[in-house]
């Protein structure tokens, strides 16, 4: 299990630069990542529920622009293990609420490590060049380098964090509360179609509300 996890971070975190550092074939998109690494730890159903939930998340959130959205190609690289984890003692539904849940945050860290290597790579050329086809040549291939670096590395460490805390937390949930997560994939989608619906750019109360919503949800299941 964790050389198949480790495999599906390191070949999450080389498509997750699909994003925006290289090719940009889409498969950088969570319902294509997510399934290759389901499938890479044996679990392709996990990965289709994980991916769809937060493609369908996401649908009103494109990168457009000048607007930069929280990265949900990171989150699901992160989500994605760590629901195939949590499946082993509870079902399928609530291992990928249980994942969406928790990886949600590192929608964030995602965001903010994009920004650094687009920071650090703008000094990769200097600013007299005297054999530009080299030199940009050249520039290029670190950009690349540094960018998997920098992604293997942040989503390594996101990755082991929300495994190990959900492996320590996950058995120990009340039925009751694995019940409400099952909910969770669901919502993701009825909140995504409503986003689009509504074609308004998402803000931050929208987070405190779903917050508040799965809040609820996890309460009137606990009171059953």
């Amino acid at each position: 299990m964790i050389l198949s996890a480790v495999t599906s971070v390191a070949v999450g975190a080389l498509l997750w630069l699909d994003r925006v550092f290289i090719f940009q074939f889409m498969v950088s998109r969570p319902i294509v990542l997510s399934p290759i690494m389901g499938f890479i730890m044996g679990d392709v159903s996990i990965g289709l529920i994980v991916g769809a939930s937060l493609e369908l998340l996401w649908l009103n959130a494109p990168p457009v622009g000048a607007y930069l959205p929280n990265d949900e190609s990171f989150c699901a690289v992160v989500a994605t293990p760590t629901a195939v984890c949590a499946a082993g003692y509870m079902s399928d539904t609530s291992a990928a609420g249980l994942a969406l849940l928790a990886s949600l945050p590192f929608a964030l860290v995602g965001r903010s490590l994009d920004v650094r290597i687009r920071t650090l790579n703008q000094d990769l050329l200097p600013e007299k060049i005297e054999d530009p086809e080299h030199t940009v040549e050249r520039a290029m291939g670190k950009a690349l380098a540094r960018s998997y670096a920098f992604a293997l590395v942040t989503l390594g460490i996101s990755a082991g964090l929300l495994w190990a805390a959900v492996s320590l937390i996950g058995p120990a949930l009340p039925s009751t509360f694995k019940l409400s997560l099952s909910f969770m994939p669901s919502a993701t989608v009825i909140i995504g179609l409503a986003g689009l619906l509504t074609k308004g750019r998402p803000k931050p109360s929208h987070a405190g509300l779903f917050v508040l919503g799965m809040t609820i949800v996890v309460f009137l299941s606990w009171m059953r």
